[in-house]
């Protein structure tokens, strides 16, 4: 646990970030958490990394020009263990940075849940509950690329850091009473290997309301529509949204690509739609035309006999089962994990510690 009067280090330096990272190299455990901004950028702008051991903390500045190479070769280090909390877009932050994810990761959100606490429980609640510290969260909406930072800014930053080690440490050691230590490190591999924001840019069509209920040649056009949005925004490095809305895609996707022009998608102008982008977007939607593979739509995927009776049955199920591992039906399994079942392609439900616990009754229901 690290001392509650020790001081986190502000590293603006390559030196004192080359001391750090000497600090950390024989720690076989390290707590980590990321600030960054991208309310105005396509990509999220790494800011801060807040780093804990159990005898030294720090942030480090990412915006000092520093070369955080040796940082990251540390970082990725499979025997070292990293802890964070609800680490989803600091791995996406990692993958950015790295094209690749750090192994060896332990998710103190995803540990909270196998224990019986919420999927979306947040650092603070957990806190309170698990080892009565409160922290303030009052710089949640800070703006992390202004310099120099506030020292409340700091404060916050370097408290979500500061007892993950000893959060982690009281959450392992109840998932080990209970047996379940091996359920977290399956959940937080799986973390690992699922695609998910920026990672899985190929896929961001998936998101935009609506995209599904068109018919298979208006849903073509509309998932390559969304697709050249998306590249086009990381070029110019802007929120999407800056440059198309989503309803913007839906309705155009139902327009006759060869009777398109620029006088009829004159209203998408803006400040970041130029008439350029317009003839780049208009010859790619005739591009369309000659795209004869069809996506197989998830609502039409063939479910097996009496499906919505068996999801039902299989839902029951899990709602009994969750109550008596202590546990949120969520965390057990979502209304996906019991559809993909259904629909007969892989789930978390076949695999791993969901599989024996659940296959014995799941097997009956199916027959």
């Amino acid at each position: 646990m690290i001392e509650k009067n020790k001081a986190a280090e502000f590293i603006d330096t390559q030196n004192s970030l080359n001391e750090f990272v000497r600090k950390l190299d024989g720690k076989a455990v390290i707590g980590i958490d990321t600030e960054f901004e991208r309310i105005r950028t396509y990509y999220p702008k790494l800011c801060l990394i807040q780093v804990a051991t159990s005898d030294s903390m720090a942030c480090i500045d990412c915006l000092a020009n520093l070369d955080l190479s040796n940082f990251w070769k540390l970082i990725y280090r499979e025997d070292i263990e990293k802890f964070i909390h609800s680490g989803s877009q600091d791995l996406e932050i990692f993958y950015l940075e790295n094209k690749s994810l750090p192994q060896n990761i332990f998710d103190t959100q995803i540990a909270a849940s196998l224990l019986g606490y919420p999927m979306q429980i947040g650092i603070k609640n957990l806190l309170m509950d698990e080892l009565r510290i409160n922290i303030e969260k009052s710089e949640t909406r800070s703006d992390w690329s202004k310099r120099p930072l506030h020292p409340n800014q700091l404060q916050y930053a370097i408290e979500d850091v500061a007892h993950l080690l000893e959060l982690g440490k009281s959450l392992k050691k109840k998932l080990k009473i209970k047996g379940r230590l091996e359920w977290c490190k399956e959940d937080c591999n799986k973390m690992l290997a699922t695609k998910t924001g920026l990672m899985d840019q190929e896929n961001a069509w998936k998101k935009i309301k609506g995209i599904k209920k068109l018919n298979t040649k208006f849903q073509n056009t509309a998932i390559e529509l969304s697709n050249w949005r998306e590249n086009q925004s990381a070029i110019k490095n802007i929120p999407k949204k800056w440059l198309m809305d989503d309803i913007e895609i839906i309705n155009v996707s139902k327009m006759d690509p060869q009777s398109l022009n620029k006088i009829k998608l004159e209203p998408l102008m803006n400040k970041y739609m130029q008439e350029s982008d317009i003839e780049n977007m208009i010859q790619t939607l005739r591009n369309i035309k000659n795209f004869k593979k069809e996506r197989i739509r998830n609502n039409k995927i063939k479910m097996i006999p009496n499906y919505k009776l068996i999801i039902e049955k299989i839902n029951t199920l899990i709602i009994k089962e969750a109550k008596l591992l202590g546990i949120t039906q969520e965390a057990l399994a979502t209304k996906k994990d019991i559809l993909l079942l259904v629909q007969g392609r892989e789930n978390r439900l076949n695999v791993g510690w969901r599989k024996s616990q659940l296959n014995k009754g799941i097997k009956k229901i199916l027959k």
